[in-house]
Order: C-alpha cells, then structure tokens, then sequence
C-alpha cells in the first residue's frame, strides 16, 4: 500500500453547496493524513499570468464539439480562447455547460505541477464545474464523467448531477411536457414529481457525495484500484443517480468490509509515520 503524507484539495467554487473544509476534515478523520490542506482553483495556484495567457488557449483546444467523433486536434476560435483565457480568474459558481475532454484536461494540469509536487504519496483533488468527458472506445462515443480518477483526480460537480442517469421515468414525464412550459419550469415540476431521486446543481447534500468521490480517488493512489463493486461502499462506481444516492447518502455502511479494512491500515499507517 503507498504511503499517503499529503492530500490537497482544490476548488474554483464550483457551487454554492460544496464545502470544501467538511470534506477535508472528513478525509483527514478517515485517512489518519496529517496534512489535509485546501487551496483555491488549481490553475490559478501553480501557473503564473503569463502562463494562464497560453493555458487559455490549450484548454479551449480540449472541447468537444461531435460526442460520437474521437479525440482530435481542434482550432478554436479567437472567441473561445479568450473566453477560457477570461474563465480562469472568473469564479463563476454556475453549472458549466461546455464539453471537454477529461483525459486532456487532466493532463494539462499535471502539466503545471512542480517536480516536487507529483509524487504518488501526494494526492492532489480538483473540484471544478467545467463538464468532463472520457472517449469510449468499446461505443465509440463521449460519456459524461463524474471523476476521472489520477493526478490530478477531477472531480466536476456538473458530472456529479449530469453524469449518473436520471429514472427513466424523469425522462418520459420531460418528453410528455414538451414545449408545454418554459424549461425552469418545466424543470420545477420535475424536480416536485421526483423528490429526492437525484442531485440537482447546488444540492445541499453535494458535500457528503464530495466526501465519497474524494475519497475514490485517494484509494486509488493508494492501491491502483479504481471503484469497488460493492452497492453500499462510497467507492462503487455510480451510473445512476438512485446508485450515487444509495452508495453515497442510503447506505446502511459507508464502506464494504475490505475497505473499511483498507481505511482503518491507512489510520494505522499515519500513526505510526
């Protein structure tokens, strides 16, 4: 098991909802790390002005403009540039609509990390409202992503409410309200049919699920094991909005047996460092 000496969070105030010290103070608790730390958007924190300049223009090369086409080389506009170039120092806490490339922005942004600063006994958590995708070659298409899991692991509050499939029956009742009402609307009436059986952006209940996911990805650099297959553990890999709320709010556990094994040798690890 890697030794675990540093987990960072970092966050563009993706929601209003999230608080990033609860889930700091709950990895710290369940982990035994001593050094839980939180900082502000990750760009911002290892990049200089003139750096953000040409970050602007790499991010804005990493939209995806066709979900059923791969990962290419795209040209962006002078438009797009300067709207990424504008959107790393604006902390704008809305829901974020556009598209890209998950693989690519992780990338990018470990690209900014100092030497020093990448080690796998370090875990570094990237909330952001930016909406990630993966490529999937087995249906060749894009898929939304709640976490793309590595350094740094990103983890996109728009995923956690856009990723995981609604009930099916959500979609029929929005396919027979049509154009009857305007989309807040339309939207408010669904939200009053459906309860509680899905996030919503700024859900009070998104940092308990943070605490879930960001976890996921310290387990992972701590084993190399993505997701667990077990329903009622923090760590399953969610493909439905009723599976994210069971595993991360319902569950009568937090974790399955061999991970609270796994949680508890990690306490014990800290201790003894």
């Amino acid at each position: 098991m890697q030794t675990l000496n540093d987990i960072r969070l970092y966050d563009e105030q993706s929601t209003r909802t999230l608080d990033t010290e609860e889930v700091a103070e709950y990895l710290q608790a369940r982990t035994g790390c001593r050094a839980v730390s939180r900082y502000g958007p990750f760009s911002l924190e290892y990049s200089t002005p003139e750096k953000q300049s040409v970050l602007g223009e790499q991010i804005a090369r990493l939209k995806v403009h066709d979900v059923d086409a791969p990962p290419g080389e795209y040209d962006p506009a002078y438009a797009e540039v300067e709207f990424e170039r504008r959107r790393l120092t604006n902390r704008d806490r809305g829901p974020f609509g556009i598209l890209y490339d998950g693989f690519g922005f992780q990338r990018l942004l470990r690209g900014l990390l100092p030497p020093d600063r990448g080690g796998l006994d370090r875990v570094h958590v990237v909330f952001t409202n930016r909406t990630i995708g993966t490529w999937d070659e087995d249906d060749k298409r894009y898929h939304l992503r709640a976490i793309v899991l590595g350094i740094p692991a990103i983890i996109s509050t728009t995923g956690l409410v856009e990723a995981p499939a609604k009930p099916r029956e959500f979609y029929l009742a929005r396919q027979q309200m049509g154009l009857a009402a305007r989309p807040e609307l339309t939207h408010a009436l669904l939200k009053q049919q459906f309860g509680d059986q899905f996030l919503d952006h700024d859900d009070p209940r998104l940092t308990q699920v943070a605490k879930g996911y960001a976890m996921q990805a310290v387990v992972y650099q701590v084993t190399g094991e993505a997701f667990c297959t077990a329903p009622d553990c923090r760590l399953f890999n969610a493909h439905w909005q009723r599976q994210l709320i069971r595993a991360q709010l319902e569950g009568p556990r937090e974790y399955c047996a061999r991970h609270e094994q796994l949680l508890a040798a990690m306490r014990r690890q800290a201790r003894g460092a």
